[in-house]
């Protein structure tokens, strides 16, 4: 197997380098004659824009991160426990205790994503919060989690519908409005960027048309110059 700081390495890397980064590790390895290592290095995946937020708040926040896991953990437990009928599952607190360090990992991982220069989206603030509390239950997602080697989010399996449950009052209706509510940010934003592709488009176009202008201008005074030189010789 490759050695665990040189994998750790490249996800903890800025995550525009990852995948130079990973292809020189894979011919570093190569040339070592381990072929094997080389290819499982190689099938390492970029992870998406949340999923490094996530990795970098294992290095930046590891305390805060083993503590959201412990937290997930013990939900996880007595959800179990509470279907098995038995007394002293207090799924209530625990799911609480997940929601207050997710928010405050999801607060770390906005400031991450700034100081990195990527605008934390509310598309991706929510895949942040999603996966932070998916891979907090999950014993083997959680695992990564710790080690800030996640190359996709992580979505609730298993145990992930019950995360909500024993809610204060009947809302029958909120997971419509929270979809509802999802499918228009998700609308506004593709909009926001086809806004943003078309402004860009059309600064580009416009330099084109400029240059083109002024090679279209000097091609005139050329010519001009040119005709007064043969009249000129004519004369």
């Amino acid at each position: 197997m490759p050695a665990k700081r040189d994998v750790d390495g490249l996800y903890g890397l800025p995550r525009e380098e990852f995948t130079s980064a990973r292809n020189a590790l894979v011919r570093e390895l190569r040339q070592a004659g381990r072929k094997d290592d080389a290819e499982e290095v190689r099938a390492l995946k970029k992870p998406s824009i949340s999923a490094w937020a996530v990795n970098q708040l294992a290095r930046s926040h590891p305390e805060e991160v083993a503590r959201l896991v412990k937290a997930g953990h013990a939900l996880r437990k007595s959800q179990r426990d509470m279907l098995a009928g038995k007394k002293g599952a207090d799924v209530r607190a625990f799911s609480r205790a997940q929601h207050e360090l997710t928010d405050e990992l999801v607060g770390a991982a906005r400031e991450i994503l700034e100081d990195s220069g990527t605008r934390a989206s509310s598309s991706v603030v929510q895949r942040i919060s999603g996966t932070l509390r998916a891979a907090s239950t999950d014993p083997a997602a959680s695992e990564a989690l710790r080690n800030g080697r996640l190359a996709d989010d992580v979505e609730s399996v298993g145990f992930g519908p019950l995360l909500h449950v024993a809610p204060q009052r009947k809302a029958p209706s909120k997971p419509t409005r929270d979809r509802t509510r999802k499918r228009a940010a998700a609308e506004r934003m593709r909009k926001r960027e086809a806004l943003s592709r078309a402004r860009k488009e059309a600064a580009t176009a416009r330099q084109v048309a400029d240059a083109a202008e002024r090679q279209a201008r000097r091609a005139r005074e050329e010519a001009e110059a040119a005709e007064k030189r043969v009249a000129s010789l004519e004369r």
